[in-house]
């Protein structure tokens, strides 16, 4: 595993291996930024309205994916790979960007400060996302999208998990500097793993190394070309769906990640540590069962399973909206609030599949990538909104909302036809 020869384009092993431990990778921001931090600030003394426009704003590097998509498949460095630059450049700003969050003393008092170093963390994170998810779909065959997806999502849910609980008991602890520097050793340990991964055989291993280009890598496409390969795919039926999916499904995550941790520590009395160690509990049985559901979705196709999974998020939001007599049941709360944690990675791993289903390979990193910025930029809409409705509405109505939210959802699921593939577009077209 450690052995330089690992490449992509011929080993199963070393797709799946690398595309976790970069999700693993992921998943150290998404820990900090997006549960232990939060929480924190809440417990600190921020409006629910501030800790929503917080997350708002940090969440929107993901949704400008859809520019790093199109930078990628024109700017290249094919003597070390079409994307293992850009994966490699990514992870190392993501190292540095950590690191500045040492230069807070007082993280409420700097909180512009804040938000713009955690809005450059994200950056870094959501480049690399897309360099990887480019990297992995150019490789994987069409048989073993299940299964890396599962893969990806299990190391992106344990990634969190493990950061989570660290990052929410060293944040009390010791505050957000040594915080930021012990996430930041963790991402360089990734970086030297990565360093290992090659795209093809007699590919530089860095860029003073010795190699070529793999004459199976054509050259990067032209702004024009890269824009005709989109516009064959983007605008069909099937692609015009999945972008509202994937808009849906942000949405609904970004409000109920806004709400779940505002209410963890205003309404049911939880603790950062304490909210932070259910996550990380959670998120590891939902890493499990993301990856175990790889070869489900393989079998019965991304679109059931996202269905049955989305479909669980919906009777989660409406029982939470209308047991309020059950919300004193210390018993209730722990049992919902970590199914709803649980679900997370479950649903992701199924959406992922989804979209990567329709992507084509002309233009990879750029159709996915904007598929993904949709989701995205519906995250940030829905911790935005939430923000908007929490001085607006009661806790049950929140919850109520949130289960209407998964029911367009639903609906937009259905919508999806199975059969149509770019592919298929292309030749139709």
């Amino acid at each position: 595993m450690f052995s330089p020869q690992w490449f992509l384009v011929d080993q199963p092993r070393a797709r799946y291996t690398a595309g976790a431990l970069a999700y693993f990778s992921q998943g150290i921001p998404m820990g900090l930024l997006h549960i232990a931090l939060p929480a924190w600030l809440v417990s600190e003394g921020m409006s629910a309205g501030g800790v929503a426009a917080f997350l708002a704003i940090i969440t929107l590097p993901w949704a400008f994916k859809l520019i790093t998509g199109p930078l990628m498949d024109h700017w290249e460095f094919l003597p070390m790979g079409k994307h293992r630059p850009w994966v490699l450049g990514a992870q190392l700003g993501m190292v540095f960007s950590l690191l500045a969050l040492t230069l807070l003393d007082d993280p409420l008092g700097q909180l512009g400060l804040l938000t713009a170093i955690c809005f450059a963390i994200n950056s870094f994170t959501a480049t690399q996302d897309v360099a990887v998810d480019g990297m992995e779909i150019d490789f994987v065959p069409l048989t073993e999208e299940g299964h890396l997806t599962g893969f990806m999502s299990f190391g992106k849910a344990v990634g969190t998990a493990l950061a989570a609980a660290g990052t929410g008991t060293l944040l009390v602890m010791y505050g957000i500097g040594v915080t930021g520097v012990v996430c930041a050793v963790a991402a360089t340990l990734i970086l030297a793993l990565l360093v290992l991964v090659r795209e093809r055989a007699g590919e530089k291993f860095l860029p003073w190394s010795a190699g070529e280009a793999s004459p199976l890598d054509e050259p990067p496409l032209s702004w024009r070309k890269v824009l005709s390969e989109i516009n064959l795919v983007l605008w069909a039926r099937a692609s015009l769906i999945i972008m509202g999916i994937m808009f849906f499904d942000g949405l609904t995550g970004g409000y109920g990640r806004a709400l779940m941790s505002i209410a963890a520590i205003n309404l049911f009395g939880y603790t950062t540590p304490q909210w932070s160690d259910l996550n990380a509990v959670m998120n590891l049985v939902g890493a499990v069962l993301a990856l175990g559901l790889g070869p489900l979705i393989d079998r019965h196709g991304a679109k059931r399973m996202l269905f049955a999974t989305t479909a669980l998020l919906a009777v989660h939001a409406f029982l939470l909206a209308y047991t309020q007599q059950l919300w004193t049941n210390d018993g209730y709360v722990l049992a919902m609030m970590a199914a709803w944690v649980v679900l997370q990675p479950v649903t992701m791993v199924c959406a992922l599949a989804i979209a990567m289903s329709i992507v084509s390979h002309a233009a990879s990193a750029t159709q996915f990538a904007i598929y993904m910025s949709v989701s995205n930029l519906g995250a940030a809409i829905g911790s935005a909104a939430y923000g908007y409705f929490a001085a607006r509405t009661n806790w049950s109505q929140n919850y109520a909302l949130m289960g209407a939210l998964v029911f367009v959802l639903l609906l937009a699921i259905l919508m999806f036809k199975t059969h149509d593939h770019p592919e298929v577009l292309l030749e139709a077209k």
